[in-house]
């Protein structure tokens, strides 16, 4: 019997033509997200600055939505079609504000990124008590 990943799974892999030296711009060539609003959280840094770069120049409204706004205006401040919005993930009141404020504005939402996360930080919790790797990427 071979022996692989999907032994008695219902599901196959489909294959997608990318590997590992693909790149963000290689994924994204020829689809136009004209039109279209990304929500990209923790985009102004690491991945998901490329993801904001990628998602803009394929004609997206980006909205980055960043804990640090100063820092987020110095990373994308020659970019087209980017806003930035704070919000901070450990903060629960943080996160209802900028939602209320996005809902509010009546824009569709088409694709949501979630990106923000740390890493080999401290143990800390935030208001709700959630350890602050988890809080960010699940809750």
């Amino acid at each position: 019997m071979e022996k692989n990943n999907y032994q008695g799974a219902q599901q196959q892999p489909i294959g997608s033509g990318f590997n590992a030296r693909s790149t963000a711009k290689d994924v994204i060539q020829n689809i136009d997200l004209t039109g279209k609003t990304a929500i990209v959280t923790g985009g102004n840094t690491g991945i998901g600055l490329e993801t904001t770069r990628v998602l803009a120049a394929a004609g997206a409204t980006v909205i980055v939505a960043a804990r640090d706004v100063d820092k987020a205006k110095k990373n994308l401040e020659r970019m087209a079609n980017v806003e930035i919005a704070a919000m901070d993930l450990m903060s629960p009141a943080s996160i209802d504000a900028f939602a209320k404020n996005f809902t509010a504005s009546g824009r569709p939402l088409h694709l949501l990124i979630n990106n923000a996360g740390i890493m080999w930080v401290p143990l800390r919790r935030d208001e709700r008590g959630i350890e602050s790797q988890l809080a960010p990427l699940i809750i």
